[in-house]
């Protein structure tokens, strides 16, 4: 990996990272997201994301699709709480292609009006469907325990008020004041000359010199849940949902994120875990049992244990679960069977085009010189190796107490 960042004197930063492949990766990122949505039109960031492949100023709806069925491998968008981003991936003689792909989509989307309203619909079915997933259910009731005013409360997708009110206008204007060069990431991966990427964006993205101002939260992590426990009942049910988390400070040392990842792996993450080989493999009382720390820096982190039962084994889950991350971990084979599983797919992961752009844009979160993501992979492997049994388990019993958490269930009414 060969990475190369030119910083344009309107703020837009374009970076490669240079790696042999048959495919090249583009990504446009906006430092925004759900978290700046006005009040009574949550959702509106999220709304981006649709409207943008529903015609440009150059293209109509139809011949934006046609184009990418005959050009583009693969593309997408998503909406985090702190930034919007479109990518595509293209065979590498097609990356002039790529490139003004998604410069069109991401700069140059108008919303058609009729677009605007017919899309809602769409929006709207993705919300219902969303809300009928317990799963997605016990997190929201999570969130809105864990904390008070962090955006980490809500979920970008919004709320069919919110998307209902939203105008095209709306849009017009948030895209004006927010989708700007300064606030923008171009991101080129795969065997990309710098200076092609430089040029490639430079003709389709005009100087622009509006500047943006960025909020800032409070992580809330001192502040313990208002619920200890919450309980929903829904009916036609024939399966429980429990959900168990708490805050979790946020790590700039890698060396923490590296010992945080082998507690995962340990504790909950995966079907090698103790979580899993406990509740699943030896008492057979859960389909699954998952989680791990997510959220979004520099927001704020949750650490959340996530299991489906039937109604009348709650209990016995709940207290497993209960036991086993407040109690002690075992040095046993687990722990370098966890590093050596962690070595193997960083040096898997390495072959993704995605992989390497997510490298990049980690580092422009933690405010950190994206050239260091060249060697992520090797940096990220010794400290993997560094850490130690004593490492995990200090980190274990020093942030995951039992007064910070709270215990979300779905079962039937």
């Amino acid at each position: 990996m060969k990475i190369n960042e030119t910083v344009r004197e309107d703020g837009l930063r374009i970076i490669t990272g240079k790696v042999p492949s048959k495919k090249v990766f583009v990504q446009m990122i906006a430092g925004v997201g759900s978290a700046y949505d006005p009040e009574g039109k949550d959702g509106l960031f999220h709304y981006f994301e649709h409207m943008a492949f529903k015609g440009s100023g150059r293209r109509n709806i139809n011949e934006i699709r046609d184009f990418a069925r005959k050009n583009i491998l693969q593309s997408n968008a998503s909406t985090g709480r702190l930034q919007t981003e479109f990518h595509g991936e293209a065979v590498r003689h097609k990356f002039s292609l790529l490139c003004d792909y998604i410069c069109d989509i991401f700069f140059n989307s108008i919303y058609p009006a009729d677009e605007v309203e017919r899309e809602k619909e769409v929006v709207f079915n993705e919300i219902a469907r969303d809300w009928d997933q317990d799963n997605y259910a016990v997190y929201f009731l999570l969130w809105e325990n864990l904390w008070e005013k962090n955006p980490m409360r809500i979920f970008g997708v919004g709320s069919p008020d919110g998307v209902k009110s939203i105008t095209r206008e709306n849009l017009l204007e948030a895209k004006q004041k927010w989708y700007v060069p300064s606030n923008t990431l171009a991101i080129g991966i795969g065997p990309i000359e710098h200076e092609k990427f430089v040029e490639e964006i430079n003709q389709r993205v005009p100087l622009n010199h509006s500047k943006t101002e960025h909020l800032s939260w409070a992580d809330e992590y001192l502040i313990l849940p208002k619920n200890k426990e919450v309980v929903l009942l829904r009916p036609k049910r024939e399966k429980a949902t429990l959900v168990y988390g708490c805050k979790f400070p946020m790590f700039k040392e890698e060396k923490a994120n590296a010992v945080l990842q082998v507690l995962e792996y340990m504790l909950v993450k995966g079907s090698a875990s103790l979580l899993w080989n406990e509740i699943r493999e030896k008492r057979g009382l859960a389909y699954t049992v998952s989680g791990g720390v997510g959220g979004s820096y520099p927001l704020a982190l949750d650490f959340t244990v996530y299991s489906e039962m039937l109604p009348n084994r709650v209990d016995e889950v709940r207290e497993l679960i209960n036991k086993f991350v407040h109690k002690n971990l075992e040095h046993n084979c687990s722990f370098e069977d966890t590093k050596e599983y962690l070595y193997d797919w960083y040096s898997l992961s390495t072959e993704n085009l995605n992989t390497w752009a997510n490298f990049i844009s980690e580092k422009n979160k933690f405010g950190e010189p994206v050239k260091l993501a060249e060697r992520q992979f090797q940096r990220y492997c010794n400290l993997i190796k560094s850490v130690t049994f004593d490492n995990v388990e200090d980190m274990r019993s020093e942030l995951l107490k039992q007064e910070k958490f709270v215990t979300v269930v779905i079962k039937p009414s």
